[in-house]
Parts: structure tokens; C-alpha cells; sequence
């Protein structure tokens, strides 16, 4: 069988951590307060092991914990040096707020932009697309209604499923998202048309 040339050789997710500034990541962790009475388990490797869980499609603490315990030969060479326990990684979770993940991205979608959209979309694109935003959302099921405020008709039961809604604005030129909020299941969308914003 012949070798295809399309391959690079390293997985989807050695390529994607390539892409990261562990400086700039530890500063923000630190603006954040995530460095606090941390001794090895900083901002960066915490970041690391949440991208690990969202590639893999992991729903919990104890299925991170098991995969990485199973593949710990193999994460060294992504600059985890030991597999973080199930406590630990609560104490991070609880510890870094949503704004440190919103600062990586930002950061990273001002760093990469220009490479991610295409160049017919970058060149002679007319000035009104320039300016053109896409604002769309998606509803995730949770739960019951029990922390979030549910969203639709009341089913048989008489409890609407709770959920969060992810609003996003994506820039007409690029086809990039600029902005992504989470809040709860039953808020409109409107609140992304504040003319603070737009």
C-alpha cells in the first residue's frame, strides 16, 4: 500500500498544542488568580488536560483521570510531566474562572486569524462584508430544570429540560467566531445586538 503525503505525521492534537504560548497562557492563568498555591499543575497544563477531555469527548473528572493514567507514557512529550487526580482538577475547575479560557481565545483568534480565512474571503472583499456579522445560536439539553431556567413547551411530565444556549458572532469575511457566549437555555438573542457591541 502506497504512503499518502497528506498526513503530517502527528496526531490532531499535537498540532493544535503547537499553536499555544505556555508564557502568555501562565500570565493569563496568574491575572486570573489560577496561580495561586499551585505547584504543578499551572494554567497551561490545566489547559492542556481540558483539551485532552473535549477532543476525547470525555463527561467526566474520573474518565480524564483514566485515560491519561492508561496513556502517561505518552504525555510528556505535550508537556504534561504526571496525570493530575480527579481532586486536582476539581480544585482548577473551581479555581479559573471562564474569563481565562475567553483570554486564550481571544488571544489565539487574534494570532491566527488571518491564516484561518481563506484568501478569496481576505482579498477584494467588498467594504459591507467587511463589516457583516453573523449572529446565530445553539441550545444544549442538560437536565431538568434544576440550575439552568428551561427552554420550550412544557412536556407530558410538566418540567421543561434546562440547558445552556451558546451565542455566537462570526465575522461575514472570515467565517471565524469572534465572540461565543453561554448563558442560560431560555435567554433571546437579542442581548447580542446591544449597541455597546454593535
Amino acid at each position: 500500500m502506497g504512503k499518502s503525503t497528506h498526513f503530517f505525521g502527528q496526531s490532531v492534537y499535537g498540532q493544535l498544542i503547537k499553536s499555544l504560548d505556555r508564557d502568555k497562557i501562565v500570565e493569563f492563568s496568574r491575572k486570573n488568580g489560577g496561580e495561586k498555591y499551585v505547584k504543578s499543575f499551572n494554567g497551561f497544563t490545566h489547559l492542556l488536560t481540558m483539551l485532552y477531555a473535549v477532543i476525547m469527548r470525555f463527561d467526566s473528572l474520573r474518565e480524564i483521570e483514566a485515560a491519561m493514567t492508561a496513556e502517561v507514557r505518552k504525555l510528556h512529550h505535550i508537556g504534561i510531566d504526571k496525570v493530575p487526580k480527579r481532586s486536582t482538577l476539581s480544585d482548577a475547575n473551581a479555581r479559573l474562572p471562564e474569563k481565562f479560557f475567553d483570554e486564550v481565545y481571544r488571544d489565539l483568534y487574534q494570532s491566527n486569524k488571518d491564516k484561518l480565512s481563506s484568501d478569496s474571503r481576505r482579498n477584494g472583499t467588498e467594504e459591507w462584508l467587511k463589516r457583516l456579522r453573523i449572529i446565530d445560536s445553539t441550545t444544549i439539553t442538560l437536565f431538568s430544570n434544576v440550575i439552568f431556567k428551561g427552554v420550550g413547551r412544557h412536556p407530558n411530565t410538566g418540567k421543561k429540560k434546562g440547558g445552556i444556549k451558546v451565542h455566537s458572532v462570526i465575522h461575514a469575511n472570515e467565517g471565524l467566531h469572534c465572540d461565543v457566549k453561554f448563558t442560560s437555555a431560555a435567554t433571546n438573542d437579542s442581548f447580542m445586538l446591544a449597541p455597546s457591541h454593535f
